[in-house]
């Protein structure tokens, strides 16, 4: 199920979609703001470009709607039949064609944006905090992906080091501590 926040995120995106509509390609800078913004899973940034493209097609297909409607009236009275279905395929077709490629191309932008956030979870963080949005409840960016080792207890994995041994243990010796001076500093606090 899709959460409120991926509608919000995709309509963000689908604003600065529309915004942008001048420039070639702004489906696609829609699709990556709504996707960054949903945050790092490739999945839930392509969700939200896929929502924010529908978002961005409603004001085209509205568009042809009104073209359609006025051709249309203008042509029913003095246009055969066959010619008013010649036209409504032809918009037909192409409102499926701008569909497919606004909702396409936002797809992309919102797998690319995830990818960003992944990258970059310190700007995306800060983003988000610019505009508002709470990211308290979100997990940390790398930690909480490693699972702890079956073997260990997950409270006392954090101080391990890569070879296995504690940085908590005096009898491993300065070389895998991570920080020397720690003994020192358990001494002079005794």
């Amino acid at each position: 199920m899709v959460s409120t926040r991926t509608f919000v995120n995709a309509i963000i995106g689908a604003v600065v979609g529309v915004a942008l509509s001048f420039i070639p390609g702004s489906t696609v800078l829609g699709g990556a703001v709504a996707g960054f913004l949903e945050g790092p899973d490739g999945r839930a940034g392509t969700i939200a470009g896929v929502i924010a493209g529908f978002v961005m097609f409603l004001p085209i297909a509205t568009g042809g709607a009104l073209v359609f409607g006025f051709l249309g009236l203008g042509l029913l009275g003095g246009v055969p039949g066959g010619g008013i279905a010649v036209l409504s395929i032809f918009v037909v077709v192409a409102l499926l064609i701008v569909l497919v490629y606004t909702i396409g191309f936002s797809v992309l932008g919102g797998y690319l944006g995830a990818y960003l956030a992944r990258e970059y979870p310190e700007k995306r963080r800060r983003t988000r905090d610019t505009i508002g949005f709470s990211t308290a409840s979100e997990r940390p960016s790398h930690a909480a992906d490693v699972p702890p080792s079956p073997d260990r207890d997950p409270e006392t994995t954090r101080g391990w080091d890569r070879d296995g041994r504690s940085d908590r243990d005096p009898s491993a010796g300065s070389d895998g501590d991570r920080y020397p001076d720690r003994d020192r500093e358990y001494e002079s606090d005794r």
